[in-house]
C-alpha cells in the first residue's frame, strides 16, 4: 500500500485565486446554499464555487444575452451597487418547488408572481451575509428585480468588476448563480486584506430553523490532526552547484530575509529563530514571527545553549 501526503490546499473546494478571502466567503456560501435550497424545494443539490475573477464590465455584460432574473443589490457598509444574476432554471426550481409531495403547475416569472423566488433569494443573501462574519459585518439588500439585461448596465464598458459563480447540480437540474461587484465597491476591503495569509476556517452549515450549535473548534470537528513543521536553516543557490558536489565541500547557505532559520508549515513560513541544542537534541529557538523584512520579537524562550556543528570528516 502506498501513502501519499495530502494537504488542505489540494482539496477541490479550497482552491483560491487572486482574491483568496472573497473565494473563501463564496465557498462557505456554497455549503449553506445546499441546506437552504433543500429546505425550500425538497431537492438535494450540490453547490460548487468558482473563484473571483477581475474583468472589464463589457466582458461580463456580453454574457447576459437572454432575459433572466437579475437582482440589483446594495451591500453595506460598501458603497455602490452590485448584481446577483440567476438563470431561468433556478427561477423554475423556486417557482415550481414541490408542495405536499406534489409538483406545482409550471409557472413563468411575472411581475406579480415572484414572491416565492424573492423569499428564497432573501434566505440566500442572509446566508451570504453570515459567511462574512470574521471579515466584515455585511448586510445585503435586494434593491430591484428585472428580467431585462439592459437594466444590468451599472458600469461603463471599460470599468473593472469582480465576478464569481455558484454552480448548482442535482436531479435533472444544472443552474448558475453569478455575483458581479464593481472593483471600486470593494477596493477599500481588498487593500486592507492585501498580503493576508488565509487559512479557511472549518465550519458546518446550520440547518434552517434548527438550534444554533455551540462553537466547535476544528480539532473537535476533525478529531486529532497532526501538522508537520519543518525548520529550514537556509537555502542553497542553484549557481553554487554548477561544478558538482564532492565529499568535504563547504556549501554556503543563503539565509531567508532577516532570519538564520525559518519554521515552515508546509511551504508557508511562520516563525524565525536559530538552530541549537536542548537536552542533547537539536532544537530551534524561536526569535520572532516571520515577515518579509524584520522579525517581530516574541517572549523569551526557556534555557537555550548554542552548539558547535561537527566538522565533516575527510574521506
Amino acid at each position: 500500500m502506498s501513502v501519499e501526503p495530502y494537504t488542505f490546499a489540494d482539496a477541490e473546494r479550497l482552491q483560491l485565486g487572486a482574491f483568496p478571502v472573497l473565494d473563501i466567503i463564496l465557498q462557505r456560501w456554497a455549503r449553506r446554499i445546499e441546506n437552504t435550497l433543500f429546505d425550500a424545494t425538497g431537492i438535494e443539490l450540490y453547490a460548487g464555487a468558482s473563484v473571483f475573477e477581475e474583468m472589464k464590465f463589457a466582458a461580463f455584460y456580453g454574457a447576459l444575452q437572454r432575459p433572466r432574473p437579475i437582482y440589483t443589490i446594495a451591500m453595506a457598509p460598501f458603497q455602490g451597487e452590485g448584481l446577483l444574476v440567476l438563470d431561468n432554471r433556478f427561477a423554475d426550481l423556486c417557482l415550481n418547488a414541490r408542495r405536499g409531495g406534489r409538483a406545482a403547475p409550471r409557472e413563468r416569472l411575472e411581475p406579480g408572481n415572484h414572491t416565492r423566488l424573492q423569499a428564497v433569494v432573501q434566505q440566500l443573501t442572509g446566508d451570504f451575509d453570515a459567511c462574512w462574519s470574521d471579515v466584515e459585518t455585511v448586510s445585503t439588500q435586494l434593491l430591484r428585480l428585472s428580467t431585462y439585461p439592459f437594466r444590468a448596465r451599472l458600469l461603463n464598458a471599460h470599468e473593472r468588476c469582480l465576478v464569481a459563480q455558484i454552480h448548482l447540480s442535482g436531479d435533472r437540474i444544472s443552474s448558475r448563480l453569478t455575483w458581479c461587484f464593481p472593483r471600486l465597491m470593494l477596493e477599500g476591503l481588498l487593500l486592507g486584506l492585501r498580503g493576508r495569509r488565509v487559512v479557511p476556517p472549518l465550519e458546518r452549515s446550520v440547518p434552517t430553523g434548527g438550534a444554533q450549535p455551540q462553537h466547535q473548534t476544528p480539532e473537535a470537528l476533525l478529531g486529532r490532526t497532526v501538522f508537520r513543521l519543518r525548520a529550514r536553516a537556509g537555502v542553497i543557490a542553484a549557481q553554487r552547484l554548477v561544478h558538482g558536489l564532492r565529499v568535504g565541500q563547504l556549501i554556503p547557505l543563503d539565509d531567508g530575509p532577516g532570519a538564520q532559520a525559518t519554521l515552515l508549515l508546509g511551504e508557508t513560513p511562520l516563525l524565525t529563530g536559530t538552530i541549537g541544542d536542548s537536552a542533547g537534541r537539536y532544537a530551534m529557538k524561536i526569535t520572532g514571527r516571520y515577515t518579509e523584512s524584520v522579525p517581530l520579537p516574541l517572549a523569551q524562550a526557556e534555557t537555550f545553549r548554542p552548539i558547535r556543528w561537527p566538522a565533516a570528516s575527510a574521506p
